[in-house]
This record gives C-alpha cells, structure tokens and sequence, in this order.
C-alpha cells in the first residue's frame, strides 16, 4: 500500500491535529505524573487557531531538531520536559508510512564532554536512567493508541515483509509466524 500524497510546507499531509493532541496528551501524563504540568509548558501547548497541523510545525513554539540522514526535510520537535528534566522533546518527523509521520521522544541528554569522575556524573546518570525510562514509555503508548512510532513502523514492515517472501514449498508464510503476531503480543 502506498503512502499518501504529502501535502503542506514538508510532506506531512497526514499530521492532524487531533493526532497531535493525542500525542501530546499521552505524553504529558507519562512525562508529569502528578498532573502537574509546569506554566512554560501549558504556553507552548496553545496554538495558533485555524492553521493547518502540518503548517503549525513551521512556527514556535516548534522547534526544527535537525534533520533525517540523507533527507532535506526537517524534524520538528516540541520541547514539553518531563517532572525532572525542562528538556526533554517531542519529535515529529516525515516517514514513509500510512500516516505521513512518526513520533519520537529526544531525551535530550546526551551531553558531548561529560567528566564522568565529576561528583554529580551519578546523578546526571541516574537523570539519563529515568528520560529514557519515560521515553520508552511515551512511545510504548503512542503506539499502544495507534500512532504512527517507528516500533509501529517496523513491525508493520517484518509482517510486509514475511508476506512477500515464500517458504521453500512455495506456499506463504504459516500463520503461525512470529511476525502475524498482534502488534502488543
């Protein structure tokens, strides 16, 4: 099945804003567990009325991250931290798939030039520990709800895959292959 056409400023036709609601709410209960959602976050989640999702990547407070390897167009991301950490991201980016996107967390941690035999290296590892903790997280339910994630993506692409190639008799593959198994088995 092919994608669909790309529409807007970078080929995200399929970005709703209902989708990136979603998202944002699955992350932020992840993220601040207590409910408690600092102010500087709350600013950044109010948008624009009337622009289209895809466009409203283009302007703050979106954030371009960079972009994919080999590709002219941008990763977008929004900086919404979590209860330990302001920097923590939500990354959009351009994907090959039904949805036009897939959905990221940055943990924004990697820091170049870290002095690991500085007294605080522990704690800067244990605050590494916990952003990818809650990483795996946001994105286990992003996926859980039917987002487009890579692990989605990737799954989706095995079980493509595993139906395109025959077994030596020539016959498809059994179904009891462990890539026809339920996406959350």
């Amino acid at each position: 099945m092919e994608p669909p056409p790309r529409s807007g400023p970078d080929g995200m036709g399929g970005l709703r804003f209902d989708l990136l609601r979603t998202a944002v709410a699955t992350y932020l209960k992840i993220a601040y567990p207590s409910g408690a959602i600092p102010e500087v976050v709350r600013r950044r989640l109010v948008w624009p009325e009337g622009l289209v999702a895809d466009s409203i990547l283009t302007k703050p407070p979106f954030e371009r991250a960079g972009k994919m390897p080999g590709h002219h167009t941008p990763i977008y991301a929004l900086r919404l931290g979590n209860y330990r950490y302001p920097h923590m991201k939500l990354q959009i980016q351009p994907w090959e798939n039904d949805a036009g996107f897939m959905l990221s967390v940055n943990t924004h941690d990697q820091v170049a030039g870290l002095d690991v035999g500085a007294a605080d290296a522990q704690a800067f590892r244990e605050l590494q520990a916990e952003n990818q903790r809650l990483k795996e997280a946001i994105e286990q339910a992003w996926d859980d709800a039917g987002l487009p994630t890579f692990l989605r993506y990737l799954r989706e692409y095995i079980r493509s895959q595993s139906r395109d190639v025959a077994d030596p008799s020539g016959q498809s593959p059994s179904a009891g292959d462990p890539t026809d198994r339920p996406p959350h088995a």
